[in-house]
């Protein structure tokens, strides 16, 4: 059944799914980085996020999907990370051309794969508080363990640099296990399923073979 579903999707559905899987399969699944789904930055919720020395953020536009909400989604995105990427069907090119902000990377999906057009530049508008109210308090607490979780007081004794880097080291930690068993798995993971095991980390045979 799991065989079959998988199929039907990606056989005749080229949605998010799809997108996701070939983005972790050519470009990190054999890499030393850190990566996780759905990451909630203010009111928008990016589609993956890499971190590797750097923090890489990525939006996906389907052929299914629209625009109405990019300008502010990419505005968000550029508060927390430092490079930013939108990932789209072909079919947007001509639209993702014309409203792609300064500094995001572009990457289009065409022929089954997932192909670099524009590289990203280094974002230097990160606003540290919006980093700050990404973590939560147990993270602020080993990260910051003298501010007593007061954020004002990491903004006024800790420079943005250092906020950055103590930032990245925190989502590492969040997910880096989960992404671990992500990794170690993958080969025995019907793609429509990785964003489930990524949160899940039950062993696949459990799933299809129980």
């Amino acid at each position: 059944l799991h065989d079959t579903l998988n199929s039907l999707i990606f056989d005749n559905y080229n949605g998010e799914q799809l997108f996701k899987y070939r983005l972790f399969k050519e470009y990190f699944s054999h890499q030393d980085v850190v990566g996780a789904f759905e990451i909630k930055v203010n009111n928008s919720r990016a589609d993956f996020l890499s971190i590797n020395g750097h923090s890489s953020c990525f939006e996906i536009k389907t052929a299914l999907d629209n625009f109405s909400k990019f300008t502010k989604q990419a505005s968000d995105y550029m508060k927390a990370f430092e490079y930013n990427y939108l990932i789209i069907d072909k079919c947007h090119l001509a639209k993702a051309e014309e409203i792609l902000p300064n500094g995001f990377g572009l990457w289009i999906y065409k022929n089954g794969k997932i192909n670099k057009i524009k590289k990203a530049r280094l974002n230097e508008t990160i606003d540290h508080e919006t980093q700050l109210k990404l973590l939560t308090q147990k993270e602020l607490i080993n990260i910051f363990p003298e501010a007593d979780l007061d954020r004002l007081k990491i903004l006024e004794r800790y420079s943005g640099a250092t906020i950055n880097s103590r930032f990245k080291k925190a989502l590492k930690k969040r997910y880096s296990k989960r992404w671990k068993f992500l990794v170690n798995h993958h080969e025995t993971i019907f793609p429509v399923d990785l964003q489930f095991f990524f949160n899940n980390n039950i062993l696949p045979s459990n799933i299809y073979y129980h």
